[in-house]
Parts: C-alpha cells; sequence; structure tokens
C-alpha cells in the first residue's frame, strides 16, 4: 500500500492549467520514461549504486586527511613567506599562525570545488555525458595526493606544497556534483529518493569512514617507515592509501559505469518545438523552500568542517592528548560514526524505513546537533579548568599565548564524544537523506543539474568559510565564540524549518496549492 501510495504521488503526470478570453482549459499530460537511446521504463539502479561508490570515493580521499593535518603542521615550521601573508592577512593580531594556516589549508579544497562542481556540470551538459569529466576528476585528485605524498621533499616550503595539493584535490572533487545530477536523471521519479539517498549516502558514510582509516597507520607513528626512499608515517601514508583508491575509482568509471539517462517526454507532443513548448508551461518550482534546503545544506556542512578543523586542536587543549592521542581518538570516533551512519543507509536504501517524513526528521536533525553544542560549552559554573602546556608538549592550553586559557573551564569528555557519535554518526545521516530527498522533490520532475549543482555549492561554500572563520575565532577567544557562532546557525534554520514548515512539499503539492486559487477566482 504504502509503495502504491509513493507511485501515486510521486507519478509523472503534470497538469497544465489555461485560461484564455475568460474560459478555463484544463490539460492533463502523461509523461512517460524514456532512455536517449533507447526507451526504457526501468531505473537504472546498477549505475546508480557504482554512482554511490564513487560518491563514497570521492569522499573518503577528502576526509582522510583530517585527523592528521593539524598535528602534521605542528611538526614543521611555517616558511618565511607564508609568515608574512598570513601577519598581513590577519592584520598583524593572529597570536597563533600555525593554526590559522591550517584553516586556510583545510579552505583551499573547497574553495576549488566551489569553483568547479558548476564548471564540471556546465561541461558534461556541453557534452551530454558524466562518464568522461568523472574520468577527468579522479585524475585530478590523484595529482593532488601525488603533491601531498611529496611534502616530504619540501620542508623549507611545507604549507604551499600543502595548499598546493589540496586546491589539486579540491578542483579534482568537483565533479561529485554530477553523481546527484545523475541520480535524478537515471531513475524514475517513484524511485528518485532512494536513488539519490544511494549518491548522498557515499558522500556521507565516506565524511565518516574517511578520517576513520587513520587508524590503519597509527603503528607507523611520526618516524614511520622508508620504503624506496619514500617515506611512510602517520602523516604521510593517507596521500598514498588515496592514491589506491583514486585507482580503483578511476578504473570502477572505465569499465563499469554505463550511462542510462532518463528524461520526460510528453506522449501528447507532436514534434520537439511542441514538446519543448510543453516543458515551458511547468512553473516554477518554490524558491524559498529551495533557500531553505540550501541553507540546512549549508548549515550541516559548516559546523561539519568546524569540527573537522579544530578537533584535533581542541581534544589536546580541553582534554590533555598528546598529538598521536588526539589522531587515534578522533580517527575512532569517526570509524564507530561511521559504522552506524552505513548501517543507517544500508536500512534506507533496501527497506521501506525510507517511507518517513522529510520535514519533522529533517527537524530533528538539525536539534540533536543544536543539543549538543549547547551540552559542550564551557559554562562558568564547570569546576574543573584546562592544565597549563608543559615544555616538550603540545598537550593542554598555552597560557603564554593565549589570554583566554586562564578562565576557560573543561567540558566532560563523555559528553563530547558521545554526541559527536550521535551527530555524525545518527543525525547527519537523517538529515542527509531527508533534506536532500526534499530538496529533490521541490524542484520536481525536471532536470536538476543546476539544482544539484547550487545545492554542491552551498555545501562547499560552508566547507570554505568555517576552517577560515572558525579558525580565527577559536585562535582568538577559544571555542566559546565558535560554539556560539553554531547555536545561532542551528537556532536560525531550526526557526526556518518551523515558519516556513507549509512551504517544505514537494513539487506536485506546491504546483497544486497555486493552482487552486486560480480555479476558484475564475469561478
Amino acid at each position: 500500500m504504502d509503495s502504491q501510495k509513493e507511485s501515486n504521488e510521486d507519478s509523472p503526470f503534470i497538469r497544465v492549467h489555461q485560461i484564455s478570453n475568460g474560459n478555463q482549459r484544463e490539460e492533463i499530460h502523461n509523461f512517460t520514461i524514456e532512455n536517449r537511446e533507447k526507451p526504457t521504463q526501468e531505473t537504472a539502479w546498477k549505475s546508480i549504486y557504482i554512482g554511490g561508490l564513487c560518491s563514497f570515493i570521492q569522499t573518503t580521499q577528502f576526509t582522510i586527511f583530517f585527523p592528521s593535518m593539524w598535528p602534521y603542521i605542528l611538526t614543521v615550521q611555517l616558511c618565511f613567506l607564508f609568515d608574512i601573508f598570513l601577519y598581513l592577512l590577519y592584520f598583524q593580531l593572529q597570536p597563533d599562525l600555525k593554526q590559522s594556516s591550517f584553516g586556510i589549508v583545510v579552505a583551499s579544497y573547497s574553495f576549488t570545488q566551489c569553483i568547479f562542481s558548476p564548471l564540471f556540470g556546465y561541461w558534461s551538459n556541453k557534452i551530454g555525458q558524466v562518464r568522461f569529466p568523472m574520468i577527468v576528476g579522479f585524475i585530478i585528485m590523484a595529482f593532488g595526493n601525488v603533491v601531498y605524498l611529496s611534502l616530504q621533499y619540501w620542508p623549507a616550503y611545507h604549507l604551499y606544497v600543502m595548499m598546493f595539493s589540496r586546491l589539486i584535490a579540491g578542483a579534482g572533487s568537483g565533479n561529485v556534483s554530477l553523481l546527484r545530477a545523475y541520480a535524478s536523471t537515471a531513475s524514475l521519479s517513484k524511485d528518485r529518493s532512494k536513488a539519490i539517498a544511494c549518491v548522498s549516502g557515499g558522500i556521507a558514510i565516506g565524511s565518516m569512514i574517511g578520517p576513520g582509516l587513520q587508524l590503519l597507520f597509527t603503528p607507523l607513528g611520526a618516524d614511520g617507515i622508508t620504503v624506496l626512499g619514500l617515506k611512510l608515517d602517520i602523516y604521510t601514508a593517507p596521500a598514498l592509501l588515496c592514491l589506491v583508491i583514486n585507482t580503483i575509482g578511476l578504473m570502477i568509471v572505465q569499465f563499469a559505469f554505463v550511462e542510462n539517462h532518463i528524461q520526460l517526454v510528453d506522449q501528447n507532443a507532436g514534434n520537439e518545438e511542441e514538446e519543448e513548448e510543453k516543458k515551458k508551461k511547468l512553473m516554477n518550482p518554490c524558491m524559498i523552500a529551495i533557500s531553505v534546503c540550501i541553507f540546512t545544506r549549508f548549515t550541516q556542512q559548516f559546523i561539519n568542517t568546524t569540527i573537522e578543523s579544530i578537533d584535533a586542536a581542541y581534544a589536546m587543549m580541553m582534554f590533555s592528548f598528546e598529538k598521536e592521542e588526539a589522531v587515534a581518538m578522533n580517527a575512532t570516533m569517526h570509524t564507530i560514526s561511521g559504522a552506524i551512519a552505513a548501517a543507517l543507509y544500508l536500512c534506507f536504501i533496501f527497506t521501506g524505513v525510507r517511507n518517513i517524513k522529510n520535514r519533522i526528521y529533517t527537524v530533528i536533525s538539525l536539534a540533536i546537533p543544536l543539543a549538543w553544542i549547547l551540552s559542550t560549552y564551557p559554562y562558568n559554573f564547570y569546576s574543573n579548568h584546562v592544565k597549563m602546556m608543559g615544555n616538550g608538549s603540545d598537550a593542554d592550553c598555552d597560557f603564554n599565548k593565549y589570554t583566554w586559557c586562564s578562565d576557560l573551564t573543561t567540558v566532560p569528555i563523555w559528553a563530547y564524544y558521545a554526541g559527536f557519535i550521535l551527530v555524525f554518526g545518527i543525525s547527519f545521516s537523517i538529515m542527509n537523506i531527508t533534506n536532500t530527498t526534499l530538496f529533490s522533490k521541490v524542484v520536481g520532475p525536471r532536470p536538476q543539474g543546476t539544482y544539484q549543482g547550487i545545492y554542491q555549492m552551498a555545501g562547499s561554500f560552508g566547507r570554505m568559510i568555517a576552517p577560515l572563520l572558525m579558525s580565527t575565532t577559536y585562535t582568538f577567544f577559544g571555542p566559546r565564540i565558535p560554539w556560539l557562532i553554531l547555536i545561532v546557525n542551528f537556532v536560525s534554520v531550526i526557526a526556518a524549518w518551523i515558519v516556513l514548515r507549509e512551504k517544505m512539499v514537494p513539487f506536485e503539492k506546491y504546483e497544486a496549492k497555486r493552482i487552486q486559487p486560480t480555479l476558484q477566482f475564475s469561478r
């Protein structure tokens, strides 16, 4: 019964109402699904599953570096020109250039991803295929990982090379928006939410599993081993793994990925010009609902990258972890969260659990991280304070460098890491399903490449802004101000969902609401 209801709600029928000279005429256009090469009425599940695997590979090679990047920066001296750049950039007020440089390095990946996402989309539309741009993206990402692996040979220009490698990898990952667009054009309307969930699930699981893979290299330590003149340690070995992953992804796209686009064709249209005219009559989607979904995506990626950017430094300062301990704990939490996220996505994709109320569960998934942020704010009524950093150690807080260390209280470690698992393992998994699915339904039965590209850009913009803004505020004011920024952000987006809840509906319901007043007026 549920599947029949879902099929009826999402069936590709477009109802067009015309009013001319006071006479109302109602036309019902029956749209059928057709492959560009041959007619088909089946969702291309094989290629969509492969697309989900490719999205997992892309996201994994991005997030695997986060647990070790900050400790890696601590092991080297900033080059002179980079010192000057940061000194001028922050108006000679920055007390910790390394923390700021870390934020810039993290943001560089999202900067080029934000630029190249629409470029890949335009290129894909221009040549009429997804496969070749995907291959090019994997090659670019592989080159970026080769540059990262070569950091050990550039000690005097360490941060320049690290930034350059992340810029290159970010440019290659711009093709990830093609996967969501492909999922929307390779699936029937009734299968759209499940198809997009496959790609979104791959992205979300990759963001959780990626940092957890760092555990594989923890036994290497900072000294590592040397193989054929190449030093592999806890900091550089992830780049080698990413090369292997990129190669696997490239081979999958080259030999296993077969495009099977599905598009809407009007059976009542007599020729191509008439068909295009019919398509133009489909009204625009609700831009308010689209904006709320995009704002939600930005907020999710903003907090996600904030935690990724400062988590290692935060844990070393708040919980007295050394570098290696912070890397291991971060990786462990991501592994646990990733396992939970994977179970939720598999349950959603392969069972009937996916029939959930998108609006309600999105608000719930937004409330969980808000509760986590509120519970881990360093309130003054906490009795314990952060410890002073000792000589030769990177753990604890440097009272000589940061004035805010003196009155900063410590939060319960169990509250921080239990909430971490709830947010990144459960909350964001639900949000990736509900918000992305509702966004696709709000857009409606039309090509979604442009809309999905904008959706991807919103997440990339959040990833770009977060490390720059939050690393700076963390350096100046400690964790209190970044936490307040996150609280304001989440309160705003939750309020938007509640106030505008009547707008957050699929395109068919939005269209019906817009048409009904017109019918009543004409009568």
